[in-house]
């Protein structure tokens, strides 16, 4: 199975760049316009992917009681492109289209379930500049909706990579992941492109992110999330009005009911903690190809 980076695009692109045309052929569905952009996709083909891209959409939609805002910004673009070495399977971004921002998101790759498709969606859904607020939603939904091999769980639950990230003491604080991309292990390469340029720190990251995200639901609920969201547009990071504790005391429970053991099995925890001791840079992809294999 192809295994890549990982790479998330927020850019309001300049009109000047404006929205890649597509070569070939485009559908429409009830929140979508899906295009082919390689030219190469029979009309089969095409319909498959579009009702695969509207079928997730509508776990993602139900799962937050989410509106697809097509009153405000039109339907989400998905624009079908070849694969790419370095790439997970989905990039979202905006563009510009006849003088307006539409939502786009770039599924590279045809074949199988595409990752990150889910989290894409739900950063159409939910514009969100803070990157650990806009990763909290997006990874929850692919869990919730999405391909189980995804990253940064590839493959297993957050909760047991967490687990054994603390086992080898390299657990990040949640305080020093910050709103942009560096802190989290990458860089913007500009062109509305990130590089990584530390995968085991990003692999680190998502990872706490999912497995705290996960917690947040569980002990709160969608509806603060929600509202997590919704402030965010007026304060930096509002944890305690949206949640009614900071962002050390949410940690601090998170993590003691993390100890605890929780849904973590504790074989695969051991499994992990081998593959980040073997080679950070390399557990995810390891960890799944394992995986893929017991499907």
């Amino acid at each position: 199975m192809r295994i890549a980076r990982f790479v998330v695009v927020w850019l309001a692109v300049s009109l000047a760049q404006g929205l890649a045309t597509p070569h070939g052929q485009t559908l429409e569905t009830p929140y979508l316009i899906v295009s082919d952009a390689t030219g190469t996709l029979g009309d089969a083909q095409l319909k498959r992917i579009a009702d695969q891209a509207q079928e997730t959409l509508n776990k993602v939609l139900a799962f937050w009681s989410a509106d697809p805002a097509v009153a405000r910004f039109g339907k989400i673009r998905v624009i079908i492109d070849a694969p790419r070495r370095d790439f997970y399977s989905c990039v979202f971004y905006w563009a510009q289209e006849d003088g307006r921002r539409v939502r786009v998101v770039r599924v590279h790759g045809t074949e199988g379930a595409p990752e990150m498709l889910a989290h894409k969606l739900t950063s159409a859904l939910f514009p969100q500049k803070d990157k650990l607020i806009r990763n909290l939603m997006g990874i929850l939904a692919e869990a919730q909706a999405g391909n189980p091999l995804t990253f940064p769980g590839c493959g297993y639950c957050s909760d047991e990579w967490v687990r054994a990230i603390l086992e080898v003491k390299s657990y990040i604080p949640l305080d020093r992941l910050g709103p942009d991309h560096e802190s989290w292990g990458m860089s913007d390469a500009g062109g509305g492109k990130l590089m990584i340029h530390d995968k085991a720190k990003q692999h680190k990251a998502y990872a706490e992110t999912g497995s705290f995200g996960n917690y947040l639901f569980q002990t709160y609920g969608v509806q603060k999330f929600k509202r997590l969201q919704k402030l965010s547009r007026e304060q930096e990071r509002p944890w305690r009005e949206a949640f009614g504790a900071s962002l050390t005391e949410l940690e601090t429970a998170w993590l003691k009911s993390l100890r605890k053991g929780g849904k973590a099995n504790t074989n695969t925890v051991s499994l992990l903690r081998e593959l980040l001791r073997e080679n950070p840079d390399t557990a995810c992809a390891k960890a799944q190809k394992q995986a893929a294999t017991k499907q």
